[in-house]
């Protein structure tokens, strides 16, 4: 042991730069080297492909949560039409309450004192989702009972709604030739309508 410190110390003494140099650079850089060779770089690799990893995957997660966000519209979408197709179906009639309506309009013009003259539905008007359904109808009476009348149907449950009118004197009497429309739901737009009795020809 002591031989090999007074070789090392005379080594020191006697070894040139470049001898000192070489002893320096293997001790020292050469495993700085190879710990940048085998650890270093392929732990910077990794550490590249982890990010990348991440930029995909925060990507996903906006994705996701950008479905969430046009999910959750939809919904509230979704629940305001709904919410305006019940309105739309209590006040639109189904086909079944059309004669009720029919009876609720005549009792209306006798309730008014007005002579019902003529009453009668005419043909069903297709549209996207519900029926027009025209009511001609012509009355005598007095102009206020008339207004009256007129009056009186906005107050039905069910939507009717005056299209048109026209007055007459005949024999110093007021009659009023009208014409109202109520709806009838259907639930089907108009397309669909069409290529079903493009069928049944």
């Amino acid at each position: 042991m002591k031989a090999l410190l007074e070789k090392l110390q005379t080594w020191e003494e006697t070894a040139t730069k470049r001898e000192k140099f070489l002893i320096v650079f293997i001790f020292i850089l050469v495993p700085l080297f190879l710990f940048y060779q085998f650890y270093y770089v392929q732990a910077k690799e990794k550490i590249n492909i982890l990010r990348e990893d991440v930029k995909k995957l925060d990507l996903e997660i906006k994705k996701y949560e950008n479905l969430v966000k046009k999910i959750k519209v939809l919904k509230v979408q979704m629940k305001q039409r709904r919410e305006f197709l019940n309105r739309v179906k209590n006040i639109l009639p189904s086909g079944k309450e059309i004669p009720d309506i029919l009876r609720q309009i005549s009792d209306l013009a006798k309730e008014n004192n007005l002579e019902i003259i003529t009453f009668e539905p005419g043909g069903e008007k297709p549209q996207d989702y519900y029926n027009i359904i025209p009511l001609k109808m012509k009355i005598k009476g007095r102009f206020r009972n008339i207004v009256s009348f007129l009056n009186s149907i906005e107050s039905l449950p069910r939507l009717v709604v005056l299209n048109d009118i026209k007055f007459q004197v005949i024999n110093n009497q007021l009659s009023a030739i009208t014409t109202f429309y109520t709806f009838k739901y259907t639930g089907v737009p108009l397309k669909k309508k069409k290529t079903k009795k493009g069928r049944k020809r």
